[in-house]
């Protein structure tokens, strides 16, 4: 009974100290943001500072996203100083609790904040941050300039010195493969006295209401082609040869932070079937579930170099050192993170092993200091 009482306690003190963390994070990420939003689409049009926080506000849960494991950090680090500087965990320590009794509540509340981001706010993220390319494309608009819209208005072009084509279509799906309101337009370069010259003819151009590319060809679907000198012709289907990459049009039109977790397995089986590379896609899934895991180690960091009481001195030494130990984990987690997006190595590995090694590393200092 005592023992619960005093968990739920910490636990209430720990979430205080991240709410305020989080509250700080917020503010300050809002207020450099609004004024990036100014100075970058406020200098194409006449953006009013609502408009800006609204843009903003789009952005800040995927910010708080990549901020969080920081804020869980210090948050621990703040909750257990204010522990030790009181005396109250002497006093904690003299009912007979031991740290694994009182850390406990920090590593719950990591674990349960993982899962959170990962189930809720990943997925809002990711819808909110598509709803600001496209928020930010149409104020772009209507100001006038033309701005390059992820997945809407797709310009490309393909071909050779002899011969180009210039593709337009409306709209792209999530994996860069299927078009729809597909225009091509092909012209091939003009030729006298069996000598190239800079001109170029028009040969001819096809109206697609659907194309997909794969395997170096763009298969069209209900068709209509024009060519000089002769009436429309409709054609249910067409291949065209294309030397445009699938996998580099689905790393342009398609970033793994707009697609949710809950939608990314779907979308990585579908990637997958059509033959194309979903390392970082899968990377990013496998990054998500192992949240909680890597955000537990950081609580338990952050809670570790606070344990020593305040009068014995050399706090300040050890909270540094613990900040560095977890902006080392940051920087292998990220590099790690590239090396699994590329498929140099299995994402499970590359996404795991990070967030475990960290884990059992702070298991184990806890051990050798509280056990012998």
């Amino acid at each position: 009974m005592w023992g619960s009482m005093i968990q739920r306690y910490i636990f209430m003190r720990c979430l205080i100290a991240l709410s305020l963390v989080l509250g700080i994070f917020a503010v300050t990420i809002m207020l450099v943001d609004v004024v990036e939003q100014l100075r970058t689409v406020g200098g194409d049009i006449d953006l009013s500072p609502i408009t800006a926080v609204q843009l903003s506000l789009m952005k800040l849960p995927g910010l708080i996203e990549d901020t969080l494991a920081f804020a869980i950090l210090v948050a621990a680090m703040i909750a257990y100083n204010q522990l030790s500087k009181s005396s109250e965990l002497s006093v904690i320590r003299a009912t007979g609790q031991s740290a694994w009794q009182f850390l406990a509540p920090v590593m719950v509340m990591a674990a349960g904040i993982g899962f959170f981001a990962m189930m809720v706010l990943n997925p809002v993220g990711a819808y909110l941050s598509e709803r600001f390319e496209t928020t930010r494309a149409e104020l772009l608009l209507e100001g006038g300039r033309v701005a390059e819209r992820q997945r809407s208005d797709i310009w490309l072009r393909q071909g050779n010195d002899d011969n180009q084509i210039v593709i337009h279509a409306a709209s792209v799906d999530s994996t860069g493969q299927v078009f729809t309101k597909l225009k091509l337009l092909e012209e091939g370069r003009v030729y006298a006295d069996g000598r190239p010259t800079s001109r170029f003819r028009f040969i001819r151009r096809i109206d697609a209401e659907t194309a997909t590319i794969s395997d170096g060809f763009w298969q069209l679907n209900d068709l209509v082609e024009n060519t000089p000198g002769n009436p429309p012709q409709r054609i249910s289907a067409l291949a065209i040869e294309t030397d445009l990459d699938p996998n580099s049009l689905l790393t342009r039109f398609t970033s793994p932070n707009t697609i949710g977790f809950w939608g990314l397995p779907s979308f990585i089986s579908q990637t997958g079937r059509a033959g194309l590379d979903t390392s970082r896609f899968t990377m990013r899934w496998f990054g998500l579930t192992s949240l909680p895991v890597l955000y537990t180690a950081m609580a338990l960091i952050g809670a570790i170099v606070c344990l020593r009481l305040s009068r014995l001195g050399g706090t300040s030494r050890l909270i540094a050192f613990g900040a560095g130990a977890a902006v080392a984990l940051f920087f292998v987690t990220q590099i790690a993170s590239s090396f699994g997006a590329s498929g140099a190595i299995p994402a499970l590995i590359a996404a795991w092993s990070p967030a475990l090694c960290a884990l059992f590393l702070s298991l184990t200092v806890l051990a050798y200091q509280e056990d012998g």
